[in-house]
């Protein structure tokens, strides 16, 4: 099987579950090639593949400007399957409605639709998430992976069902899509900490960051993906509005992937407050894991119990 994946990252989660996707496809024997959306990413040809893999941050419970900017302009044929692996630092419902954007186009264009999964990557803002909850984050994205490919392969069709008021609030909230332009009038950077390395000028998926007269300036095409404040080696870049948010600081996702979970469980029964939105989220991941792949039930456990016409394989 041929395949592309499509996808937008801000501080390079979404390209880190790129290349575990594929990896996976490749393992499996599949043809993969992909693309990664900038500003200045020529539109791919689409109409050879037979599966297309969408990948996007989730940004206020939407997916990024850029994303769609891109797929739009995609001639995706009729009939050709595609798949979404989304992501974001909670599971809020409304996350749900992320998609519909491209769903509404995909459908328009009668794309066929082989799946939908809501990946956890830690916060490039609010907070830093601790080093033993990014390391149960990668051992649930991990199973859900492989739950993800299993599917696609075997034809079992998952959704992520959202609702009007979903789609409406995500909507209402999407016009946070013009704040990094507001926002980014107020884009400071620390002269006395600034060492002049060029790295948020290099990596601005806008091209948003330039040097002026030995200074950082700063345009105003800004998605708000906090590249620039994130990876600052210095904690330089000042955000705005944003700052009582601002995180910066690589988490070192491979060397806490390869360390496996946590000795203890991160998330519990008893979790609260933020964190509680991840107990049935875990637990559902748990369920069908145990379900497809757990002990006695081999290769094929539970496809069997899966609707005829969700056993289709393209």
């Amino acid at each position: 099987m041929k395949v592309l994946l499509i996808y937008y990252t801000g501080t390079y989660n979404t390209r880190y579950l790129t290349d575990k996707v594929e990896a996976e496809f490749v393992r499996r024997g599949h043809e993969v090639d992909r693309v990664e959306i900038n500003c200045d990413t020529p539109v791919k040809d689409v109409a050879s593949y037979d599966l297309l893999g969408f990948g996007y941050p989730i940004y206020g419970f939407n997916s990024p400007l850029p994303f769609n900017r891109y797929t739009k302009k995609l001639n995706v044929r009729a009939g050709q399957a595609f798949f979404i692996y989304k992501n974001s630092g909670e599971t809020l419902a409304m996350n749900n409605a992320s998609s519909r954007i491209l769903l509404r186009r995909m459908d328009a264009r009668g794309a066929v639709l082989k799946g939908e999964y809501h990946f956890v990557m830690p916060y490039n803002i609010h907070f830093p998430f601790e080093k033993d909850f990014v390391r149960e984050i990668l051992d649930y994205d991990n199973k859900l992976l492989k739950i993800m490919m299993y599917r696609l392969e075997h034809g079992i069709v998952e959704r992520i069902e959202s609702n009007l008021l979903y789609d409406v609030a995500a909507a209402a909230v999407g016009i946070q899509k013009a704040g990094g332009a507001i926002n980014s009038f107020l884009y400071r950077v620390d002269e006395e900490k600034c060492v002049k390395c060029g790295l948020c000028v290099k990596n601005c998926p806008e091209k948003n960051i330039r040097f002026e007269d030995g200074k950082v300036k700063f345009g105003h095409r800004c998605d708000m993906c906090m590249r620039c404040s994130f990876y600052c080696p210095q904690d330089a870049v000042r955000i705005g509005f944003l700052e009582g948010w601002r995180v910066n600081g690589d988490y070192g996702l491979a060397a806490l992937d390869e360390a496996g979970p946590p000795e203890k469980p991160y998330i519990t029964e008893n979790s609260r407050g933020f964190y509680k939105c991840y107990i049935k989220y875990f637990a559902k991941i748990d369920e069908e894991y145990e379900r497809l792949f757990g002990f006695g039930c081999g290769e094929m456990c539970g496809y069997e119990d899966a609707p005829e016409e969700e056993r289709a394989v393209w």
